[in-house]
């Protein structure tokens, strides 16, 4: 029977990110193949199950890479990884587009599971959720080593795998 190793994602959303909303610029598109980069590593290093609370931007990016390598994986006859969605409270794409608004479900509904945490908003809703990640990974996946998630991660003795942008393409 396969080890389970379980990775939790807690990256920066779009607008922390700094680079403005536009997914076609191109520190964004350099984001998005550096997370393909990395998550290819952490599941050739083991990685079996995947953590994430899928907000808009790194987080986002990393659930739909992830189904796209789960199903490459599959199409070849590969032990499938798997992604579970924690969803901080109900109402968490609410108020972004409408384009993003059905990726962020279509990646829902491909995901292995979803769980919601909250109804409704709360002041540490998302601090909340990372402990909730954190506390059942094996190792961190995170854009930032300052971040709640970090230092939690860091208190609890969670290694952590730091996201490195590529150079420009």
């Amino acid at each position: 029977m396969e080890k389970k190793i379980i990775c939790a994602i807690a990256g920066k959303n779009i607008e922390e990110l700094g680079n403005g909303k536009s997914e076609t610029y191109y520190k964004n598109v350099n984001i998005k193949f550096s997370i393909m980069e990395k998550v290819s590593e952490l599941i050739a290093d083991g990685v079996t199950d995947f953590l994430c609370n899928a907000e808009y931007g790194f987080n986002l990016w990393a659930a739909e890479i992830i189904l796209t390598l789960r199903d490459i994986r599959i199409q070849q006859g590969l032990s499938a990884v798997r992604l579970h969605i924690v969803q901080p409270y109900e109402e968490q794409a609410s108020e972004w587009s409408d384009d993003i608004h059905e990726r962020y479900y279509a990646v829902h509904e491909k995901s292995d599971s979803v769980l919601m945490l909250y109804t409704q908003f709360c002041d540490d809703c998302y601090e909340k959720c990372d402990r909730f990640i954190i506390d059942k990974c094996d190792i961190l996946f995170t854009d930032d080593e300052n971040a709640f998630a970090a230092q939690y991660a860091e208190i609890h003795d969670k290694p952590l795998y730091l996201f490195k942008e590529l150079e420009r393409i």
